[in-house]
């Protein structure tokens, strides 16, 4: 079922010119501006896909230390995870075709503050669909901090197929919305 629901969202994302997608980025942007403009410290960002909002993170903030995934399989030969790493400068293409840095310090995700993720799809109880391999869930399975899911406003669905190990973001940001989910209360609504 979420290969069906992947592909569809793909079709969609693959329909959105390249001046739409800039359009929403900057708009993303600014939403993501607004909701950080006071925080610090450590948060992990993302470099986009084609299909992913294209953020410029220091213009997010500048007193965010922004922190970018890496795959990692020193842990694990046969399962590559996601490290999160600070200061970095070089970057090339991951084997899944994001660019990830080469140097730079990797935190313990403990210690991050909050995660701004991408996906393909987000919906109204704060899932998300990825690209099928469950980095982003193996990575932050029991993580506590907040987590921001961040989509072209295409990517909404009222309710998407989901696992119980499949992690639920806290708000999704789009262009036009920021979508909060009250997990506790099972309240949820659109700013």
């Amino acid at each position: 079922m979420k290969s069906i629901v992947r592909n569809n969202i793909l079709d969609k994302l693959s329909a959105l010119s390249p001046d739409e997608k800039k359009r929403q980025s900057v708009l993303i942007q600014n939403r993501l501006n607004k909701i950080l403009k006071n925080e610090s410290g450590p948060w992990a960002a993302y470099l986009n896909l084609s299909d992913e909002p294209e953020i410029q993170w220091d213009q997010v903030s500048s007193r965010i230390d922004w922190l970018f995934p890496r795959l990692n399989n020193e842990n694990n030969e046969n399962n590559e995870n996601l490290e999160f790493r600070k200061s970095a400068v070089n970057f090339s293409r991951s084997a899944l075709g994001f660019s990830e840095p080469q140097d730079g310090i990797p935190v313990d995700i403990k210690n991050i503050r909050g995660f701004l993720i991408p996906g393909l799809a987000f919906d109204k109880h704060g899932y998300r669909l990825g690209r099928g391999k469950g980095y982003y869930d193996r990575a932050l399975a029991g993580y506590s901090g907040f987590k921001f899911g961040v989509c072209f406003e295409t990517s909404l669905c009222d309710e998407l197929p989901h696992e119980e190990h499949d992690i639920r973001c806290d708000q999704i940001v789009t262009a036009n919305q920021i979508y909060t989910v009250n997990k506790s209360e099972g309240v949820r609504k659109w700013n």
